[in-house]
Order: structure tokens, then sequence, then C-alpha cells
């Protein structure tokens, strides 16, 4: 179950590498022409970082929002390190019951510590209800 106490919670640091035919791939997948140009949304895809305590995918969860921030253009072929942090762990009720909402964020740097983007993401998943 995932609990306020989770919050500021992050993961280690990930170093990837942004490579050509990965962002090809994505492109074609996305419906996005490959000009040899990352697109903006590739960023959802550095799914490496994992946060103690936090285990996703949580069965019937759906992705809420996403908001990306970009501080200059990615290349391809360069190194990325990136973290990820619980920002926020709230929950709401609505007509198929009671949800909680998870705030990811993702902050990525280049290798010589400029900031390239951060990323904010909602994850919705149902909450089950505790045998009494």
């Amino acid at each position: 179950m995932l609990r306020k106490e989770l919050i500021g919670r992050e993961s280690e640091s990930v170093v990837v590498k942004i490579k050509p035919e990965e962002v090809r791939r994505f492109a074609e997948a996305t419906g996005v022409p490959y000009n040899d140009r990352v697109p903006p949304t590739f960023v959802g895809t550095l799914l490496h970082a994992s946060i103690a305590g936090v285990e996703l995918p949580i069965v019937g969860m759906i992705h809420g929002e996403q908001k990306i921030t970009y501080y200059r253009q990615l290349r391809i072929g360069e190194a990325i390190s990136y973290k990820k942090r619980v920002k926020d762990i709230y929950d709401r009720s609505g007509k198929l019951g009671k949800m909680t909402f998870i705030v990811l964020e993702t902050i990525g740097y280049d290798l010589t510590g400029e900031l390239v983007f951060s990323s904010s993401s909602i994850i919705i998943a149902p909450v089950k209800e505790e045998a009494q």
C-alpha cells in the first residue's frame, strides 16, 4: 500500500545513453517522424529508476497526467543521469470508489551536471478495501 510516508523518497541516480535505435523505435511507435531528434515525450520511457517501497505497476493503475519541461534539447548519443522522486501521495473518492494518486517527479542532468529536463507524472491506482 502506498502511504504518505513515502513522500520525498527517491531513487538512486541512473545513467542511460540515448541510443538512436531506441529513439527511432519510439518515434515510429508514437507516429512521430524520425528525424535524428529526440521526441519530447521520450523521457517517459525512462523507467529504470526504482524507489524503495514503491511497487509499480499496481493492478488497475492508470496514467493520469504528465508534464515535461526541457531546459535544452535532449541529444541522441548523449548520456544523462536521472532520479525519480515521490513528490506527493493523496487519496480521492470518485464514481469507481477510493483512488490513490501518486505524483512522481523525474529530474535529468547531462554528465556535466547541467539540468536537461524535469517531468511530473500522476499515476492513479484503485484502493483495495482491507478485510475487517
